[in-house]
């Protein structure tokens, strides 16, 4: 129907389509030559609306079409008080290759209101667009949503690794743990770290516990 981009921006799998009326009705026996509204249910339960001549003209606008005129959203997923991470990833069709985004989800998204919170941000379902959208969501966790102090220290005391890895919102490993513990790196650093520094990473403060072990050390 257009010149359209070779790259899909729009990968998310579809579950029913259907045929509406004419984008601009023309004579009578004109019907194959017409562009029709077409509406389309995805994965994620999303109503669409875009365009095309048929049904296959209408999916190549659907998942090629960025320009937001033709094609758009036009009702939104419900909220799904059941939808754990595995269940988003599966709806999203994320491969085993993208790995980097499947940890993203299963640390930043840890709860179901946040789940359902990238679904309601989400528009086109792509590795550039989904990666950019949990970066995103990352940094106005830490920045606004952080974890508590008191909750923090609770589970810093039953489990020091999750504990990091939630509060961080990062993969973090037994051997990363030591790291920070060798550094001089404590439950109380990690939340006066944070205050200053709410997007803080834990290697940067690994850096910083160790930058002020030196400064003990050698008397600066």
């Amino acid at each position: 129907m257009t010149t359209l981009q070779h790259e899909k921006v729009n990968k998310q799998h579809i579950l029913d389509i259907v045929r509406m009326e004419p984008v601009w009705p023309q004579a009578e026996g004109k019907d194959e030559k017409e562009i029709h509204y077409y509406h389309i249910t995805d994965a994620l339960n999303r109503k669409w609306q875009t365009i095309g001549y048929n049904v296959s003209d209408a999916i190549e606008v659907f998942q090629h079409d960025k320009n937001n005129v033709w094609t758009r959203i036009i009702e939104s997923a419900p909220f799904n008080p059941k939808l754990d991470t595995c269940n988003l990833i599966q709806m999203l069709h994320i491969s085993s290759e993208d790995e980097h985004i499947r940890n993203a989800m299963q640390i930043i998204l840890n709860s179901v209101e946040r789940r359902n919170e990238f679904i309601a941000r989400s528009m086109y379902i792509n590795e550039q667009d989904t990666f950019k959208l949990l970066c995103n969501m990352k940094g106005e966790y830490l920045r606004y949503q952080q974890l508590t102090d008191k909750k923090f220290m609770e589970l810093y005391a039953a489990n020091p690794v999750e504990a990091l890895s939630v509060y961080f919102l990062e993969s973090v490993d037994i051997h990363l743990y030591w790291e920070w513990v060798e550094a001089g790196g404590t439950c109380k650093k990690a939340i006066q770290y944070k205050q200053s520094t709410p997007e803080m990473t834990l290697i940067q403060a690994i850096e910083r516990a160790e930058e002020e072990v030196d400064c003990h050390v050698f008397g600066y």
